[in-house]
């Protein structure tokens, strides 16, 4: 009897949580290699818990050509570009400016659909065969917009999402209010809403970790903790993974799932990707005394609400430039401030948390990168803000993919 295929997943997140899983369920035996002590720590712990399958608009957009000298003075509290002047950090912009145009808007917009699309049919597959905790609620999801070019892009992107066959709509003030009264409580009168019924909000970080434990206990899934792995290559037909320790650990498939540090171990491969990250905050307080129930996303402060049962979420802002996940604590007091001033009742915002911050690893088109490097090496990163959307969709692409290259 042949000996079973081996992988390593290198990335302890959503992403490769998940990719353990569609692997493992193909018959490999996986090893899940995490630099911090467990599972879904980093960019994975601190999302706004949204699963927006629906909501993938592509971050580079024509819109955004003509903001560029505010995120790069940072009079943009919610989007900045701090310049750091290094060769593939210059690229990384060159190339995401080459996506801002309409057409290639549309395109990634769709194509991010796509997977997120495939990422809740695999959700709800695998909640039908092994239900997993995870406080899922399905309450939908709106946006907030205001302004009339806010308004006029909505309406396209609306109707190029309803010919994919999404049950989104674009609701007027009153009729968003209707559905949603704690929304007519926005301290800035909104012009129209998008709604989607169907968009849905869980725990990341405790799927990630109840995944992980039902896998060690029916597939041959190990995790490793505190396993910061330094180097990759390729030996007598096996791919080979060096750790801090100095420990070398042997497979015939290393997937490199670790976000914005890919690169660390593909680059000296020669396949630098195209990731560069971006920071994002999130914070939790007690639900105020004009809660929503849904999930809320505030499109021009770029925040998202999140109903946790008995305390808001917030989540957003998005630094390029910076690689630290420290938490500032005047941008996190200027968020808490942008949450105030859109949905003054959704939280207790004097009893809000401390914060937390980490590092989205963006890509020039906001697709990730799912695909085999070279033999024995595989990819799936550069999810962005949507890892969590996109994190069950991607992992059956990335098996899709391992098994066309077996």
């Amino acid at each position: 009897m042949p000996s079973k295929k081996t992988a390593i997943i290198v990335g302890g997140g959503i992403i490769g949580a998940t990719s353990a899983y569609t692997l493992a369920r193909d018959g490999w035996a996986v090893r899940l290699l995490e630099a911090m002590p467990d599972v879904a720590l980093g960019a994975s712990f601190g999302n706004g818990r949204q699963l927006s399958y629906s909501h993938t608009s592509a971050l580079a957009a024509p819109s955004i050509v003509k903001q560029i000298p505010r995120l790069v003075w940072g009079r943009d509290e919610a989007f900045r570009i701090r310049l750091r002047f290094d060769r593939h950090f210059a690229g990384w912009l060159v190339a995401f400016l080459a996506q801002c145009t309409a057409n290639r808007h549309k395109r990634n917009t769709l194509e991010a659909l796509e997977l997120a699309e495939a990422s809740r049919r695999a959700m709800d597959h695998l909640q039908e065969q092994h239900p997993i905790p995870f406080d899922h609620r399905k309450t939908g999801k709106f946006v907030l917009l205001r302004g009339e070019e806010a308004v006029a892009n909505a309406r396209v992107s609306v109707a190029s999402k309803q010919a994919q066959g999404v049950d989104q709509r674009l609701l007027s003030p009153a009729e968003a209010f209707e559905i949603e009264p704690a929304l007519a409580n926005c301290a800035e009168p909104i012009d129209a809403a998008i709604f989607t019924a169907s968009d849905e909000s869980g725990d990341c970080r405790r799927f990630a970790a109840e995944l992980l434990s039902w896998l060690s206990e029916q597939y041959e899934v190990a995790f490793q903790g505190s396993s910061h792995a330094v180097e990759l290559r390729r030996a007598h037909r096996a791919s080979v993974v060096t750790l801090a320790s100095g420990e070398e650990l042997e497979a015939d498939l290393v997937v490199v799932s670790s976000g914005h540090r890919s690169n660390e171990l593909l680059a000296p491969l020669g396949h630098r990707l195209p990731i560069e990250p971006m920071k994002g905050y999130s914070f939790t307080a007690p639900l105020g005394n004009a809660a929503p129930v849904a999930s809320v996303t505030d499109a021009k402060r770029r925040i998202v609400f999140t109903h946790l049962g008995d305390r808001i979420l917030v989540a957003g802002v998005a630094e390029m430039g910076r690689v630290d996940s420290k938490v500032d604590e005047l941008r996190l007091a200027s968020m808490v401030a942008c949450a105030r001033a859109s949905l003054p009742g959704a939280a207790v915002y004097s009893d809000a948390s401390p914060g937390w911050a980490g590092m989205r690893p963006m890509t020039p088109n906001s697709l990730p990168i799912i695909q085999m490097l070279a033999p024995g090496i595989a990819a799936n990163t550069g999810h962005g803000m949507l890892g969590w959307t996109m994190a069950m969709g991607s992992a059956e692409r990335l098996a899709r993919v391992v098994s066309e290259h077996a």
